[in-house]
Parts: C-alpha cells; structure tokens; sequence
C-alpha cells in the first residue's frame, strides 16, 4: 500500500507555530535561497516574541539585512496566534510588488484585494500600499463611517517613506485658479496683507517660490466661512480623499498659500481618522535609517515609552560595503561639469544611478543619461537595472522604495539636497533654518537615498555626494552624528580614505576603483569598520515631539489649558539647552492653543516668541524695526574677524562657501535660499546684513550695511522668467527705498540694486533713479570673484590680517564702491 505522506505532513503545525523562525523552518515550498535565516532575523525574532503583546513596536534593520522576510513571518506568526486579519503596509506599488513576491518565494499565502475571504478569515496577509489604508474613502473606515474592517496587527514597512505618503493624505492641497483657492484668498487677503503686503502680491502674481502661512487668530475667527466653503466643495477631486480625515480638526489646522495651490494641514496627524489602525491589537514599524523615531510619536501616535524600546539584532554589522566619497571635500575647487564628465565615463562599465531632487536639477543630467526614471516607468527601470548594463541612470526624487542590489547600481551618486515636499515643510525649515530638527530630517532622507545601492551583506557600492547644498549639510557641526551607527562607520573610513586623496579626478578614480574591484586590503578594512558597530539600546524619542503630540491631542478635545501647559514644560525644560529659534517656534505653537481662550494672551506670547525668533509671523500691532549700524564698520577687520573659527579647517571654509555661492543662482523656487545666501556672503566680505522682510515683515529682501553709514537695498527676483523687468518690481524697488527713508536719518545714504536676470525696464515700468542691477551675466562674475577671494583668503588663515584682507577684497572688486561699479549695472529703458 502506497504511504500517504499527507497525513505525515506538518501543515497543521505551520498554522499554529508561533515562534516565526520555527515557522520559516516549516515553510515547505520556500526557495532554495531560503535555506536557513540569517542569524540578524532570528535575533529580532527572538526579541519580538517575548514583546509581541506590545501594542506599538518599532524594528530597526540595516539595508539589506533581510526586513521583509523578518515582517512577513511576524504577521504569519499573529494570524496562527488568532490575531487577524494580518496587513502588510508598503510605502508604494512597486514595492507591494516586491513583497508579494518575496512572500510567493517564501510560500507564505498573501492576498492584494481587501476583499478576499483568505485575508478577512485570518488564513492570508493582506499587502496594500499605505494610500489604501490611509485616505479619506479608506475601505477600512473612517470617522466617519467607523472600522469596516477590523485589523489584529498592522505592519508598516519603510516608516519613514509611508510616513511621507501619510502626510500628504492629511493635507488639503487646491490648485491655484479653482473655486476653493479663490475663495481662500479672498477670505484671509486682508490678514496677509498685513503680515506682508510685497509677497502677498508676488504669490497672487503667482509666484511658486513665495509661501505665507495664515495667521492663526484670522484661522480661528474665519473658521465656520472655511469649513462653509470647503463643505460646499467636498466632492472635487481636490478635496473628496483629505476632507473626512481633516474635517474634524478643521481649527486645529494651518493654512498656507502659494502662487500655485494652498495646503491645509494639521499640526499633528490626526491618525484617529482611520481607526481600523489606531485600533489595531498589534502595530509594527519597520525601518532601515529612522534614527530619530520622534515622528513615529508626533504622526503616527504611537506611545512614547514602548517606541523607545526598539527591537534591533544584536549587532549593527549585517550592512554591505560602502565606499561614501564627498567629491567637492576633496577638491573643493573640482567643477561639477567635470564630475558630471567623470561620472559618466565611469557609467560606461559600471551600472550608474544618480539621484537628484527635482525635475530641475534633472535637466543637468539630461544630456549624459542613458535612462531617466519617473514613476510611470520605475518598475522597468529597475528590472532592466538588475539584468543588464544599462549605464548612466537619472532618478528623481527618488530616496526610498528601490532595491538596486549587485550590479543593478555600483555607483550610487546623490547629488543635491532633497527638498521640502509639502508648503508647510519649506515654511518650518525657514523658520528652523540649521537647527537640529531641520537637519536630521535632511540627514535621514539622504541616508534612505544612499541605501539603494547595497540590498545584503555581500553587496558593495560606492556612494558619491555632491552638490553644495547636500555637501555643505554633510559638514554641520553634529549632523554625521544623525546618521545610523553602521552608516556613520562608513562615512568616518570613507573620510580617512578622503585624507589621503590629492586633488583631481584621477587621484578619486583609483580609490573608487579599490572598493569596485573589492581588492582584498579594502575588504578587510571596509568589514573592520563595522565589525563591533551595534545599534543604540534605546531609540531616540525627542521630548518636543511628545510635548506636540500631547498638546494636539489635548487641544483635540478642548482641553487646551493642558495643551499650553505641555508646551510651556518642555520650553521650560530645554530653556538653556536649545537653540532660541527652536524655543521661538514652540512659543508660537503655544499662542495658537491660547488663541482658543484668550486672544490677548496669545498675542503677548507671540511677541516673546519673535524675541526668540525673527522669521515667525507679525503680530496683529506689527514689529518695531532694529536698525543695521553701518557707522564705525570697517570691512577687512571684519573679514578676519569671521574667518577665525576656520583656522585649520580650510576644506569646511571653503565648502560652506561654495554652498552659498551655489544658492546664488537664478533658478525657480529657491527665492528664500537666494535671499539667505545673500545676507551670508554680506558676511563673509565684511560686511552687516540682515533680511528685514522676513525679520520684521516690511522691507527689501535683503538689507546690506557697508559701511561710512552707507547701505545697498536690495530686491532679489532669482526666479524671474521674463526678459525685462515689469512695472511691478520696479515700484517695489521704489517702495522698499521708501520704506530706508522712513527708518533711516538723512546722514543714511542707500543705494537701490536689484537682481534680476536682465537690465531692461518694460515700457509701463520706471525705475529709481540710482538703480543698480545685478544680471546674470554679472552675478555670474560676483559669484566668481567671491569663489577666488574664498580660495585666497582659504590659503592663508592662520596669517590672515587686516591689511591683507584689505589687499584681497581691492584686487577682488569686493570693497563697497568697487563692488556696484563692477557686478551691477544701470538699468535701460526698453
């Protein structure tokens, strides 16, 4: 009689085992690349069992170190425990794709549609994408509907990236032109006018550069017209998928406007507006470089103490070899037509991906690429990547949700800075411009992107850096330290490798060639640095996030005596310890809860927070303007003066210069970069500076002191696109010369000068009568002759004296007179 193996077979125990690496030990169809698990998965196999219980649990992983797999088998593990249905949440599509892969090679029974009796009955896992769970017509229940689908656990994978996705699923966005945006700005016009009359007319001039934020008391009063107005329009595409999970938290929001569209978000994301998730018995946060989880808390709400309480394997090594090169630290003089040129030479033998931030930035690559990738085409893109020699590679964007493992991509290049997503995100890094908070979060996107080349241990990449924005946050005091344990490793052999280096293109090729032909001396190093790296014993939970999170969810329910009073304990708590513009910033977030009791009070806290901070909102009585003294100034001693904390550090003076240099530049949508960048080379030749639009809500862009009580008035328009200079910035031009006449005594002497790509007026246009422009030829020629003086100055720190400075800004052009005589110019009547 034939044996009937059938009844040998240990299917029974496969859906009731509970230890998941028992249960891979089980899976009796997985690939024959799953013989055993890593040691790195059944270590946080391990520790999850013992914690499974746990309502939130955040798990850290190293690229490559094998995280699908690990979220697969725990929620394989919920559903034979009875805590179902099980849901696999991925940043995107293409990566869904991956995962239901990755679960067919296993042999784990997993499901796409929400309505397959396997998912609902707790016998398959569900893997979605985070858009179908978190919108506003979720098929799993909103507030308004309630749960339509209970869920026992919830696993995000990518926290980082579905938390980016989740973000933009609770803000309102409405294009300009529309009904609603209209409307908007019509009902708050008078309010922003206040705050700011010249931006106000650039935005309705529909400029995509500038952004204002709705003052918070005029959002409080208008509240009913805004809910009125957005009711009416409920149903347009615009509004239908964030309207029910925002509605109601309607006057907890914040509203700001642009030339083209106006966002509405919360201040923090009212996750209970999906409460299939927030009811979850179990939820599990998979992520490869979140090394602040403050987000995991402020989003997502997660509980404090037990995100804190991370679940990481026992060591932080499973990570592939990474050689991490910041070309311009090298040779900061290096051309980036000539790395551009390198880059692609190098594309000829070895698959090639360059990430960049925007479609702008794209169009300096178009030229040498052999492929760009969009969302439409991704998932070709990477595949043609995996099977063949593609070459010279253009991503835009794209930071997170690619695998390019082995030859997909041994030369990773990011080059530039990734740039602020929502309105709001560019309105808080102006306000938190160089604190902490702006630059980790620069720091973890950078360090998704440079996750994408290496997918396993036994993968090797080298990751080059470039670009001055990107390079200039690279060399922040602290911000290496915001970097994983096993990245940081990397980059601190990487640099030692740097120190070696001599300048040129040659010298970098044979150290990139070192770590692509994996010689035995670099791989023996290379394991070294990492060899005894191991994770934090604690995540890293900022109090101001909880503090935030606290008093959202206090204001949530009227209780907003308890939201200023979290506010006011973590101010006080960090008084001495954090920087005055973060303390400004949570002051004004204090005012907008008092708002809601006491209008008066909220305006007193306002200005004690503008005392801390400039670049906040005027209250409603207005600012009192600070004078810039340009009397007893004298501009080589200055010089001197600021390049003495450089002394010894030649390559930090001269990177961070070239990434002010690099800001100046006419490009679309960088106007508060250009405007920064010029108050900072004001510095640096000598001078004072200050930008009293965005300080005090009145005047130019940017105010220069140069000296024997003179000063340059300055407008900047580095995103003008039209070949002449319109009525309009020249009346402005006018009016912020008013504006010195008003403030200044008639000892003051001012000079107007604007930059704007061009030097002719339009017909209706008349400009002031000492009118000096910047063009692009001549910005071009400032931007150089400050790059040589930098260099100059550079080469001589440590003897650098006032009468040699002096010789240096006279040769350079760069004195007061020399410089309007020379990088501007009058403009003409056209």
């Amino acid at each position: 009689m034939p044996l009937n193996l059938s009844k040998l077979s240990k299917t029974s125990l496969l859906d009731t085992e509970i230890n998941p690496r028992e249960i891979f030990n089980l899976l009796p169809n997985k690939h024959a690349k799953y013989k055993y698990p890593r040691d790195v998965q059944s270590q946080v196999w391990d520790r999850w069992l013992g914690r499974r219980a746990d309502r939130d649990l955040v798990v850290k992983m190293n690229t490559g170190g094998g995280k699908t797999v690990v979220g697969l088998l725990m929620l394989k593990s919920c559903l034979n425990e009875g805590v179902g249905p099980a849901v696999y949440v991925a940043p995107d599509a293409y990566l869904v794709t991956q995962v239901v892969k990755e679960a067919a090679d296993l042999g784990i029974a997993v499901t796409t549609d929400v309505g397959a009796g396997a998912f609902l009955q707790g016998k398959a896992i569900l893997v979605i994408n985070i858009y179908k769970l978190v919108n506003g017509l979720s098929v799993f229940g909103t507030t308004d509907t309630g749960v339509k689908i209970p869920l026992g656990a919830v696993l995000v994978d990518d926290a980082h990236a579905c938390l980016s996705t989740t973000e933009s699923q609770f803000t309102l966005s409405v294009p300009a032109g529309g009904e609603v945006y209209k409307g908007l700005m019509q009902l708050f016009r008078d309010e922003l006018l206040e705050q700011n009359d010249t931006k106000l007319l650039e935005i309705e001039d529909g400029a995509s550069d500038q952004e204002m934020l709705v003052p918070f008391w005029a959002w409080h009063a208008k509240g009913l017209q805004v809910s009125q107005l957005l009711t009416d329009n409920r149903t347009s595409d615009d509004i239908k998928f964030s309207w029910p999970l925002i509605k109601n938290h309607l006057g907890l929001c914040r509203c700001v406007v642009s030339g083209i569209k106006i966002e509405i978000s919360p201040r923090c994301l009212p996750i209970e507006a999906v409460p299939a998730f927030t009811e979850a018995r179990r939820r599990i946060f998979m992520t490869a470089t979140l090394a602040d989880d403050s987000i995991l808390v402020s989003d997502f709400g997660a509980r404090p103490e037990l995100v804190e309480q991370h679940l990481t394997p026992n060591v932080a090594n499973d990570i592939g070899d990474r050689m991490i090169l910041v070309p311009q630290e090298i040779d900061p003089t290096l051309p980036e037509s000539s790395l551009k040129a390198f880059i692609k030479k190098k594309s000829a033998y070895y698959n090639t991906v360059v990430i960049v931030p925007s479609d702008f930035r794209l169009q300096f690559w178009a030229d040498v690429a052999d492929l760009v990738v969009k969302a439409e085409n991704l998932e070709v893109a990477v595949e043609q990547l995996k099977t063949k020699h593609v070459g010279l590679v253009v991503m835009v964007n794209k930071y997170d949700g690619i695998d390019l493992p082995n030859s997909a991509c041994r030369i990773l290049v990011l080059d530039g800075l990734p740039q602020a997503r929502r309105l709001y995100e560019r309105i808080e890094t102006n306000l938190l411009a160089g604190s902490e908070h702006v630059i980790g979060r620069q720091i973890q996107r950078i360090e998704q992107g440079m996750g994408r080349g290496i997918r396993a241990n036994d993968d090797y990449c080298v990751v080059l850096l470039m670009g001055a924005s990107l390079t200039r946050t690279m060399f922040t005091m602290g911000a290496r330290q915001m970097f994983s344990p096993a990245t940081r490793a990397q980059l601190e052999k990487s640099s030692e490798v740097a120190e070696q280096l001599g300048s040129g293109l040659d010298e970098l090729d044979s150290a990139i060639e070192v770590c692509l032909q994996q010689a035995t001396d670099w791989k023996s190093v290379a394991r070294e640095a990492v060899a005894n790296i191991s994770y934090p014993p604690m995540g890293t939970v900022r109090p101001m996030a909880v503090a935030q999170r606290v008093a959202f969810d206090n204001a949530s329910i009227r209780n907003y005596a308890q939201a200023e009073g979290a506010l006011q304990g973590v101010i006080n708590q960090f008084a001495d310890k954090e920087a005055s513009g973060v303390l400004g910033w949570l002051k004004w977030q204090m005012a907008e809860y008092v708002q809601f009791t006491d209008a008066v009070r909220a305006q007193q806290i306002l200005k004690g927070a503008l005392q801390l901070n400039r670049r906040l909102m005027r209250p409603i009585d207005g600012l009192d303007y600070e004078k810039l003294d340009a009397k007893d100034m004298q501009q080589a001693h200055n010089v001197v003066w600021t390049l003495k904390p450089f002394i010894g550090k030649k390559t930090d003076l001269l990177v961070k210069l070239n990434g002010i240099l690099d800001d100046l530049a006419f490009l679309p949508d960088n106007a508060n970069e250009f405007e920064a960048a010029m108050q900072d080379v004001a510095a640096f030749l000598g001078f004072r500076a200050q930008r009293p639009e965005v300080e005090f809500k009145r005047g130019p862009d940017v105010l220069w002191a140069v000296g024997n009580l003179r000063y340059f008035v300055i407008e900047c328009k580095s995103g003008a696109v039209a070949t002449k200079i319109t009525k309009h910035y020249a009346n402005q031009l006018s009016g912020s010369m008013d504006w010195f006449v008003q403030r200044y005594d008639h000892t003051c002497k001012a000079t107007p000068v604007m930059v704007h790509p061009y030097r002719v007026l339009e017909a209706a246009a008349a400009a002031h009568v000492d009118a000096r422009i910047m063009t692009i030829d001549k910005l071009a020629a400032f931007r150089e002759a400050v790059r040589a003086f930098g260099t100059a100055v550079a080469g001589r720190l440590e003897n650098l004296d006032a009468e040699q400075a002096q010789r240096l800004l006279e040769h350079h052009k760069l004195t007061a007179e020399r410089l309007l005589e020379t990088y501007t110019e009058a403009p003409r009547q056209g």
